[in-house]
């Protein structure tokens, strides 16, 4: 009985690290302190550990990534969900990022958007992507039909295109363009 008992604890004490992966994931991969691709598509995907970069070509997908240095999407219909992250680029239509933190965001497709609390710098190339910011440094547009929200702070702004949407706090920079 008492070698049962000490089994449980155990086996309890390690369930906190096993709830880091939301319960619904029906894939978990782990970076180990390295890299990693996630391909699957049409699935739910947690990735877990400390990750040096992210790649995600799978299409369909939510994904879910604890901090990360770089992520980079490049499947199309894509969710993801993230820590802090150094740098985000999304090259396929119809992905979104929603971020703690993004150091450098890129969007090169149409139809997405990145969402994060703060920012040094994002630049938007294409058409009807979003982006929106609590603070972001810098920001680029480029293309049609985006539009853009900061909601605090200073964000120097340039813009390039036709029926963009951009919105600063008033003490923000002049668009340019």
């Amino acid at each position: 009985m008492r070698t049962r008992l000490a089994g449980l604890a155990v086996t309890a004490a390690l369930l906190p690290l096993a709830a880091f992966a939301p319960v619904h994931a029906a894939v978990v991969l782990d970076c180990a302190g390295g890299a990693v691709t996630v391909t699957q598509s049409v699935e739910s995907v947690s990735v877990t550990g400390v990750c040096t970069a992210v790649t995600i070509t799978g299409s369909n997908s939510v994904v879910t990534v604890p901090d990360a240095t770089k992520l980079t999407v490049t499947g199309s219909n894509t969710t993801v969900t993230a820590g802090n992250v150094a740098t985000v680029k999304i090259t396929n239509a119809n992905s979104s990022v929603k971020a703690l933190s993004v150091g450098t965001a890129t969007i090169k497709t149409s139809n997405s958007d990145i969402v994060a609390t703060t920012g040094t710098s994002a630049v938007v190339r294409g058409a009807n992507n979003s982006v929106r910011y609590t603070r972001l440094a810098n920001l680029t547009v480029v293309g049609a039909n985006n539009s853009a929200t900061v909601r605090k702070g200073t964000t120097k702004v340039t813009v390039k295109g036709p029926n963009n949407v951009v919105r600063v706090p008033k003490k923000s920079s002049a668009l340019k363009g």
